[in-house]
């Protein structure tokens, strides 16, 4: 497999997981493998939900009380545990996500902190890595040499992302036959 990493960034709010999650949809669609995690905003203001992008499966990933301390934020450990579980079980396969790699993992060691082994390891044809500004050279220097490469999502560039991402996607890894044989008919 290829193992391309991009790194996604942006401001808080601009777009990064939505890009993402359209590209999965695309991809999924296409009848690529997909795997790795969404985080999502739940309906209380820190609230976040995770996803498992191979089974659909969610949930609650922040806790109002008790939990592992992070920032402004609470994490529910066993959620964590389920998310890396998550990760390690989604490779090999075509498109990997991982929203995101944050202060959790870096300077902690913890979270889903796995997902910078499982990048390391390369058994995906395109990764999807979603991380914060301050965070990028910090992530940068615990993957291959191979930097990868970071684009910065944007208000202007958010909508046409998703395409370029899929197409992207497509020149790593050629639609897979069973979908190109469905198509031909």
């Amino acid at each position: 497999m290829s193992g391309r990493i991009l790194l996604l960034t942006g401001e808080r709010g601009v777009g990064k997981t939505t890009v993402c999650r359209e590209v999965v949809a695309r991809a999924k669609e296409a009848g690529y493998t997909c795997g790795g995690l969404l985080t999502l905003q739940a309906d209380e203001p820190d609230g976040r939900v995770v996803v498992d992008v191979s089974t659909g499966d969610a949930r609650p990933l922040t806790v109002p009380e008790g939990g592992m301390e992070m920032g402004r934020y609470r994490f529910d450990p066993s959620v964590l545990a389920w998310g890396a579980e998550a990760i390690a079980r989604a490779v090999p396969c075509d498109l990997l996500v991982v929203d995101e790699v944050g202060p959790l993992e870096v300077e902690r060691g913890q979270g889903w902190a796995i997902a910078l082994d499982i990048l390391r390891a390369a058994q995906f044809r395109l990764a999807l890595v979603v991380v914060r500004p301050e965070l990028i050279g910090a992530v940068q220097l615990r993957l291959p040499a191979s930097a990868p490469a970071v684009l910065r999502v944007t208000e202007h560039n958010r909508d046409q992302l998703p395409n370029l991402l899929f197409s992207l996607l497509e020149r790593e890894a050629p639609v897979p036959h069973s979908r190109e044989a469905s198509k031909a008919e």
